[in-house]
């Protein structure tokens, strides 16, 4: 370490590299103003990235936000950003000082990663969005022409399925659209649309067969996206998961863990970088589990039965699951709630869109960082 004049000492550009790694997003924007030495690095590619897989690798010590989706009545619809951390040591969630965007009333969520979120501002375009920069792309969404379909595919006899994600092969980060197409025997014909940020442009990729794709956002966990599959039959159903890897641009299936008898309704979602699946029964239960080590379906751990509210009229995702796992983020439909494993309670987060009434509400957990939505 060197020293000045005055005796102080100046510390390695290394060492102030990795003390700012640990440092929170709002504090590092704060930090460009330090010097020109500390702009020029904060505002390097380079730590953005290195500040990204930071936070990947170290989730206790990674921040993460609710973001909340909802057309609110008489002022259209708005994303708004919520804290969330621990109190005594229990699951919080607060309204974050930043501020809500206001979006297109058609605008809904299609996936978070890497602290940035994806969704639609309107029926033509797509938005990746920073919340903690306040930085946004725009871009072109993918149509496609098809008899009995609309100019987007999703008319009568077309499904819409998206999915978010990144490359890290490519250091790209990729939107995917699926228009999903009924076939035979309850088998449905896929044909996929990939943007690349990078090459600014959708290009089709090779498609594939399998069954209803049930969830309308692909999940992604471990640089490939994941879909929860249904496959009806006369005598029966079974679910599985379809994968899409989006460096080999290669499908594959995931088994969902051994399931009781019945009508059940699968969704899928990802926390703390675990992939987290939800078995919803009809007889008002819920098993959540959790894949602890990626692609070994030996390692599908279940970790609570949820009874689930008398007034329930949707499914459950969880959003979140604290590291003790006894305490979970819920969404009930248009509901959020956290459930405490420890005593089977509910606490409904009333409020979380200001007091306003608000309808058709989605919601997703990003962690801070530095990621663009541009690429350079």
């Amino acid at each position: 370490m060197e020293q000045t004049s005055e005796g102080s000492t100046i510390l390695p550009q290394e060492i102030i590299f990795e003390i700012l790694l640990r440092v929170p997003v709002k504090s590092l924007l704060k930090f460009r103003c330090v010097s020109k030495s500390w702009f020029v690095l904060l505002s390097n590619p380079v730590f953005s990235k290195t500040h990204v897989h930071f936070c990947l690798k170290n989730p206790k010590l990674t921040d993460y936000r609710l973001a909340v989706v909802a057309s609110v009545y008489g002022l259209g619809r708005k994303c708004n950003f919520y804290n969330m951390g621990f109190e005594n040591p229990c699951l919080s969630v607060a309204r974050n000082s930043c501020p809500a965007k206001s979006l297109a009333i058609s605008a809904r969520i299609l996936g978070s990663c890497n602290g940035l979120i994806c969704l639609t501002s309107d029926s033509f375009t797509v938005m990746l969005l920073n919340p903690c920069t306040g930085k946004f792309n725009v871009f072109p969404d993918s149509m496609l022409r098809s008899n009995g379909s609309g100019g987007d595919g999703s008319g009568v006899g077309c499904f819409i399925r998206y999915g978010f994600g990144y490359d890290a092969s490519f250091e790209d980060y990729k939107v995917v659209k699926i228009f999903s197409f009924p076939h035979i025997e309850g088998r449905y014909e896929n044909m996929v649309n990939v943007y690349s940020l990078k090459a600014q442009s959708w290009k089709m990729i090779e498609g594939f067969n399998s069954g209803s794709l049930n969830g309308k956002v692909g999940v992604f966990v471990n640089g490939a996206l994941h879909w929860e599959a249904c496959h009806s039959h006369c005598s029966g159903s079974f679910w599985e998961i379809v994968t899409l890897n989006l460096a080999a641009e290669r499908y594959g299936k995931i088994a969902l863990p051994s399931y009781e008898d019945g009508d059940v309704y699968w969704t899928l979602s990802v926390s703390r970088g675990y992939l987290v699946g939800c078995c919803n029964y009809e007889k008002n239960k819920a098993d959540v589990w959790v894949m602890k080590e990626y692609g070994v379906e030996e390692s599908w751990t279940k970790l609570v039965t949820i009874s689930l509210p008398v007034d329930r009229r949707a499914y459950i995702l969880p959003l979140f699951v604290a590291e003790n796992c006894d305490e979970f983020l819920l969404q009930l439909g248009e509901e959020l709630a956290l459930y405490n494993s420890r005593d089977g309670s509910y606490k409904r987060l009333d409020g979380y869109s200001s007091g306003d009434y608000f309808h058709q509400a989605q919601a997703t957990t990003y962690f801070e960082s530095l990621a663009s939505p541009h690429m350079k």
